[in-house]
């Protein structure tokens, strides 16, 4: 497929994400660009609920019955806005309206709908560049993992967080947020699994990400319509979101909670500015629910990213209602609230600890600097905190305009809790890559103590401030012109500003969007290590007329053997490059190139149901990927015992015959 062969499924797959939330969101109360904004969020909710509950009464996921479950779901969210009032399209009534920002006028619309397409050309642009074309496959730990879960949900049908993936782990049911892996396996219009995944980082890291930056910094900055419309390119001239997140950390199910935060935040706001009347109350609580989960589902770290940023905020909204609740002579009511929070605060802590995944994370152990201020100098610049890419140009301009906008909502009072959102980020990156002796250094466990992973949440205060800092100036600047001149200087003044910002921005990074993309996509300079040759993947393409139906393939993961599901349709022993459970594949990974020696070796194989063999003589002083847990599946002796049946580059796949029933 070709770029503008995947435009069409693409925009499908954006429909997908926008269209179910919003229809959800509207008989709540939610409208207008808070509604387009956290709709992705909703939509993500329902389809991780539906994966869930499609398991336990023997439904398959596919686009049919997802098709028909998100339909139940807005059917639900009718009935819920009928009951509360909240369903008419303007109601007069405070007890049951919400709020939210002044509308956008006629004439701020359009420019707001331009600049988010010149922020997700500015996002995708240099993705698609350095991709080449939409069948280049990512090159990195985590991405054959997420190709070969996509493959895999298309197969059994099962897209449930707990346990649909066990084809992965040999079988074994375990907790992994597959809703990301589940909407793109039932998206329509794609031939086959990797446009797909490409197109996905497309779309969750241009508009899904863009349109909720933008309702987010209008719920925030709602006294001016600037701010809203230059929020998209501001935001698109950070790397460390999408960029870094959704190609060399290959983290796509966190990429899509991380893309759908500000949406959900935006939530959060208007559900803390909706005055106490319960249905108006309800709604809006409602609306938060379905947005958080979907943050939460897409990603279990999404429920702290909301914490990080939203918990703050809440305490001291909170606080102060309850102040007010008790001085107005509600003690009983503000005792009830005060028990009930700290109700569900500590369900939701007993919940966790009893949770093995949740205490693994907390326990990871990663390597730290010695220092915070190399960190502190990424954080300003918005250097990638993973990797070294060399030299270029940084954020500057724009972090420079959120350090101004700090400055000045911490004078006018407005906007203080949004510079300590900013800072509390900040220190989580600083603990995540700083000293490893900190014991605070804990609290980014649910990050795996990655800066990387972490640097995101940053980036969403910090847009909100530079554009609130934008609109001041590009005020002032327009102020300055003779009056006869200033109303079309009010348009011409920020369009100049911000061209400037792209230009000194380096076309908002362009170069190095292209370059860290290209770190993972192009073979022969991949970051961690080539997997796949051109030629590798030439004879991939093959493998489906080459071999049997029942083939089942054992090979080095790490030498591209793990790609054969998502690429080629072939089931292989070992589909991701972490350990899969099970004696027989450990002793595969550590002796299997002692077949012709040890009879325990065919025993494995033949358990394992193994009949083809992928091998590949590329080592790490020619740029592969090796691990020393893999030794056994390297330097096999295939002189006898094995037919060779295509090869490609320094990879080969052979019949196993050495194991046969009438072999060793």
């Amino acid at each position: 497929m070709t770029w503008a062969g995947v435009a069409p499924p693409g925009l499908l797959l954006w429909a997908g994400l926008l269209l179910p939330g919003w229809a959800f969101l509207r008989p709540l109360g939610v409208r207008g660009l808070v509604a387009l904004g956290a709709a992705p969020a909703v939509s993500t909710a329902l389809a991780g609920v539906l994966g869930l509950v499609y398991p336990l009464v023997g439904v398959r996921w596919n686009l049919l019955t997802a098709a028909a479950g998100v339909c139940g779901g807005i059917l639900l969210a009718v009935a819920a806005g009928l009951v509360l009032g909240t369903a008419q399209r303007r109601s007069t009534d405070e007890r049951h309206a919400l709020w939210l920002p002044p509308p956008l006028p006629y004439r701020s619309a359009w420019p707001l709908l331009g600049s988010t397409l010149v922020a997700c050309v500015l996002v995708g642009g240099p993705m698609a560049a350095a991709m080449t074309t939409p069948e280049s496959p990512a090159q990195a730990w985590d991405a054959v993992f997420h190709l070969n879960a996509i493959a895999s949900i298309q197969d059994t049908g099962n897209a449930s967080v707990l346990g649909g993936l066990a084809p992965l782990y040999g079988g074994r049911p375990t907790y992994y947020p597959s809703v990301w892996h589940a909407l793109v396996a039932v998206a329509p219009g794609f031939t086959s699994v990797v446009p797909a995944a490409n197109t996905a980082a497309l779309v969750v890291g241009a508009p899904v990400w863009l349109v909720g930056m933008a309702a987010f910094t209008r719920v925030m900055v709602h006294q001016r319509d600037l701010p809203v419309l230059v929020a998209p390119v501001l935001a698109a001239t950070f790397v460390a979101f999408p960029v870094v997140v959704l190609t060399v950390l290959a983290q796509e199910p966190m990429g899509l909670s991380m893309a759908l935060l500000p949406g959900a935040l935006t939530v959060l706001v208007v559900a803390l500015r909706t005055r106490w009347f319960w249905p108006a109350k309800a709604s809006a609580a409602l609306a938060l629910l379905a947005a958080g989960a979907g943050v939460a589902l897409a990603h279990g770290s999404g429920a702290f990213s909301m914490l990080a940023l939203g918990g703050l905020p809440v305490a001291v909204v909170l606080a102060r209602q309850a102040r007010q609740g008790w001085a107005a002579g509600r003690p009983l009511a503000v005792v009830a609230g005060i028990t009930a929070a700290a109700g569900v605060l500590a369900t939701v802590v007993v919940l966790l600890a009893a949770f093995p995944a949740f205490l693994a994370t907390l326990s990871y152990e990663r390597a730290g600097s010695s220092s915070y201020l190399p960190i502190l100098a990424k954080l300003i610049t918005d250097t990638p905190q993973v990797y070294w890419y060399g030299m270029g140009f940084g954020n500057v301009v724009v972090m420079a305009l959120a350090l101004a906008g700090a400055v000045l909502a911490f004078r006018h009072r407005r906007g203080r809790r949004l510079v300590a959102v900013l800072l509390v980020a900040v220190a989580l990156v600083l603990l995540a890559a700083g000293p490893p002796e900190n014991p605070l250094r804990t609290v980014t466990g649910v990050w795996y103590t990655q800066a990387a992973r972490i640097a995101p949440l940053a980036v969403v205060p910090a847009v909100v401030l530079a554009s609130g800092a934008f609109g001041m100036v590009a005020d002032r600047l327009t102020r300055q012109v003779p009056g006869r001149y200033r109303k079309p200087a009010a348009r011409a003044v920020p369009v100049a500003l911000l061209v400037l910002v792209v230009v000194l921005t380096g076309g908002a990074r362009w170069d190095l969007k292209s370059r860290i993309t290209a770190s993972v996509h192009e073979p022969g300079a991949i970051a961690w290590g080539t997997m796949l040759t051109r030629g590798e993947l030439a004879m991939i393409e093959r493998l489906p007329d080459r071999l049997p139906p029942d083939a089942v393939v054992l090979g080095d993961p790490f030498n591209g053997s793990a790609y054969l599901p998502a690429l080629a349709g072939v089931d292989v022993v070992l589909p991701q490059l972490g350990p899969v459970p099970g004696a027989e594949r450990r002793l595969l990974e550590a002796s299997f190139r002692d077949l012709h020696d040890d009879p325990a070796v065919c025993g494995a194989a033949r358990a394992l149901g193994v009949t083809h063999v992928y091998t590949d003589t590329a080592d790490a002083e020619s740029g592969a990927k090796v691990s020393d847990r893999t030794a056994g599946l390297r330097d096999i002796d295939t002189s006898s015992g094995f037919t060779l049946v295509d090869s490609g580059g320094t990879a080969a796949v052979w019949q196993l015959t050495a194991c046969s029933v009438t072999g060793l």
